[in-house]
């Protein structure tokens, strides 16, 4: 029976060793999809399925205060579940440009966002609890239903939302160590 344990206890020893040193090991949030890992969000280009909200929306005059930006969607490919974006869109943003930062939720281990748009892309990186960037995120809003809104931009109330699409990939915590 001591020979079993013993045996056993040295197999546990070895799988905990491994996995420690296995590439992203005890630091890597539970969860988190692997580096090069990429998830869908919003669904596709083809078949957006994403929504977001701006208030107030953004027109060309630059922003006097932030607007409330709240995004939300599905997730697919190496992710599973809901992500959503709670934050802001920076006073000075205008239909041509922005910065915005926020909170995520949804994949393990991201913790918060920022990004810059420009015009119709919006870029973002995605942080941990550690201000690290963890993975990328590139918004696609130039969809069929969002179109007949660019003109918003040039009205009082602004463009205030519509749906996207996106690609997250994450990054290789090990690259720049």
């Amino acid at each position: 029976m001591r020979a079993s344990f013993a045996k056993g206890g040295i197999v546990a020893a070895a799988v905990m060793m491994m996995a420690l040193s296995a590439p992203g090991g005890a630091n890597a949030a539970p969860g988190l999809p692997p580096p090069g890992a990429i998830c869908t969000w919003g669904g596709t280009a083809v078949a957006p399925t994403g929504t977001f909200t701006i208030s107030p929306g953004l027109t060309m005059i630059p922003l006097a205060t932030p607007s409330k930006f709240h995004v939300t969607g599905e997730l697919g490919g190496a992710c599973t579940g809901t992500l959503t974006y709670d934050g802001q869109i920076d006073a000075s943003g205008t239909c041509q440009f922005t910065t915005f930062e926020g909170k995520a939720k949804g994949i393990p281990g991201v913790t918060d966002f920022a990004g810059i748009g420009i015009g119709s892309f919006g870029p973002a990186r995605l942080y941990d609890k550690g201000g690290n960037v963890i993975a990328s995120e590139n918004a696609n809003i130039n969809t069929p239903e969002n179109a007949p809104h660019a003109a918003d931009c040039g009205s009082p109330q602004g463009f205030r939302g519509g749906n996207f699409s996106s690609t997250i990939v994450f990054l290789d915590q090990h690259a720049s160590s």
